[in-house]
């Protein structure tokens, strides 16, 4: 962070600003994501594990390390690269990969040509692990340490809990059963633990977050915006209920535990969330942590803490376009392209679509290019010092997202005529004429299931709900067989194949 203010009452840290506190933090932690030759759980920094996690500040920083796991946990960027855009929006029909250029993961990802030697699913592996590592050596170790406050001592925590929680959501979603691994062990104890049934793996996260709410704050002052919050708490156990009651758990009882958490998010509208009556305000990184429940913090400014996304899902653009930037491109227009599926899903007049994508650009010849891209996190005119520095934050839970969710839940559980208000407020905003309230609950489904695509288009949650729908393998082969792919997928493609490296240390069971 660019600065730390600390004084006797209270630690603070502008989560937006992630600067020096948080390197050094990071740092102090060791060097420990996961290695392709082990899962690496537990820092052999000695300096580590005898001078560090003493004092308050160094649990403070410590945690803004487990933060910065999301941030640029790899080569490819955070998790707004790996998990949303590659693994998950690339994975929907919402892509198309037009080229293997430089034998590229995200084709093999969109093509389901992907294997355990794609390196990307080893990326996955690692990032998420890299949290659970971080937020471990905080958890064993943070009781022992003298705390001004224990208000801020069981904050700190909760925070704690939430992002390992988190971290082993984003892996079930991925890899399905994965090792649990609630403490620091060694290389060779981690080897040693097998992959946990998916019904444990969802005890254990939703037992975490449902103890971290009482410690966490209803909200924060300007210099911890960003932090996690009791709305995000709920926000995350709705969406995790939620998929748990879908394909492939089946959970029927999560359906009313996913909408009491749901409901509290929307309780506080108003007070702890806020609602944006402008779409594209939402993605200005002006308003960072100002509308989104739980985001991903960037900053620009040559501090490696910017965005890699924008320029992922960006072509190359000529100087004469209005989104150039010489900073800016990375992929061109033959390589990575929006469906035309995803394109057509847009009604007439709907507000969303300009600010999520564009089908023509101005290319480096100066001619006009006819093809679609993605827009929705890329700011025109803004100045950046490469292509990985871009300052908008990330979503990854938006308060949209509780009320469509929630109104998925009423509308299961038979009270259609209460969800269609949640429905129209999201499509009323977009410019788009409202559905009645006598609508059957068969084509709310359906129109609830559209609105979902179009509202987070490029956010990575379309995939997860073709999976949790379990309607995946009907839409993507509709989807390829137009498109004349020579594929077909069933539901063992829902999940990724354990890293090979993984599989030959450890001896885990592969993915069918």
């Amino acid at each position: 962070m660019k600065t730390t203010t600390i004084n006797k009452s209270r630690l603070q840290f502008n989560m937006k600003n992630l600067g020096k506190v948080l390197i050094f933090g990071a740092f102090t932690l060791g060097t420990i994501s996961c290695s392709r030759e082990d899962l690496m759980l537990e820092p052999e920094n000695n300096i580590t594990q005898t001078s560090f996690y003493t004092t308050e500040l160094q649990i403070q920083q410590a945690l803004s390390g487990v933060y910065s796991a999301m941030i640029n946990a790899s080569s490819r960027g955070g998790y707004d690269v790996n998990f949303y855009l590659l693994a998950s929006e690339v994975r929907s029909n919402n892509y198309t990969a037009l080229s293997q250029n430089g034998n590229r993961d995200y084709y093999a990802i969109n093509r389901f040509q992907d294997n355990s030697t794609t390196e990307e699913m080893e990326v996955l592996w690692e990032d998420a692990y890299q949290m659970v590592t971080y937020a471990n050596n905080i958890l064993v170790r943070i009781d022992n340490v003298p705390f001004a406050s224990e208000a801020t001592k069981e904050q700190y925590r909760s925070e704690t809990r939430f992002l390992r929680a988190y971290a082993y959501f984003e892996l079930m979603r991925s890899f399905g059963k994965v090792p649990l691994i609630e403490k620091p062990v060694s290389p060779t104890e981690a080897a040693a633990i097998p992959r946990t049934d998916l019904a444990t793996l969802y005890n254990f996260v939703t037992s975490e977050l449902e103890a971290s709410v009482a410690g966490l704050k209803n909200i924060h002052d300007a210099a911890n915006k960003g932090r996690i919050t009791k709305s995000a708490a709920h926000a995350m156990l709705g969406r995790i209920y939620l998929t748990g009651s879908g394909y492939p758990l089946n959970n029927g009882s999560y359906v009313a535990k996913a909408k009491d958490h749901l409901f509290a998010v929307i309780q506080g509208e108003g007070q702890s969330v806020t609602w944006s009556p402008n779409y594209a305000d939402l993605f200005k990184s002006t308003n960072d942590n100002k509308y989104h429940i739980f985001e991903i913090q960037h900053i620009s400014g040559g501090l490696s803490q910017g965005s890699y996304l924008p320029s992922y899902v960006s072509p190359n653009f000529g100087t004469t376009d209005p989104l150039y930037n010489p900073q800016s491109s990375l992929y061109s227009s033959g390589e990575l392209g929006v469906s035309q599926s995803l394109v057509n899903a847009y009604e007439p007049g709907d507000l969303r679509k300009a600010v999520t994508v564009k089908t023509q650009f101005i290319a480096q010849n100066g001619l006009v290019d006819n093809a679609n891209y993605f827009i929705k996190f890329r700011e025109p005119g803004k100045v950046i010092t490469n292509r990985y520095d871009w300052p908008i934050n990330f979503p990854i839970i938006r308060y949209e997202d509780v009320l469509l969710m929630y109104a998925e839940v009423l509308n299961t559980q038979g009270s259609t005529s209460t969800a269609v208000p949640y429905l129209n407020r999201i499509r009323q905003r977009a410019g788009l004429a409202a559905i009645s309230t006598s609508i059957s609950a068969a084509d709310f489904t359906t129109a609830l299931r559209k609105e979902r695509r179009v509202e987070f288009a490029g956010e990575g949650i379309y995939w997860h709900d073709l999976v949790r729908w379990n309607t995946g393998v009907a839409v993507i082969n509709q989807a390829a067989a137009a498109l004349n792919y020579n594929f077909t997928i069933t539901t063992n493609d829902y999940l990724y194949q354990v890293p090979l490296s993984q599989i030959q240390i450890a001896g885990y069971d592969q993915n069918p």
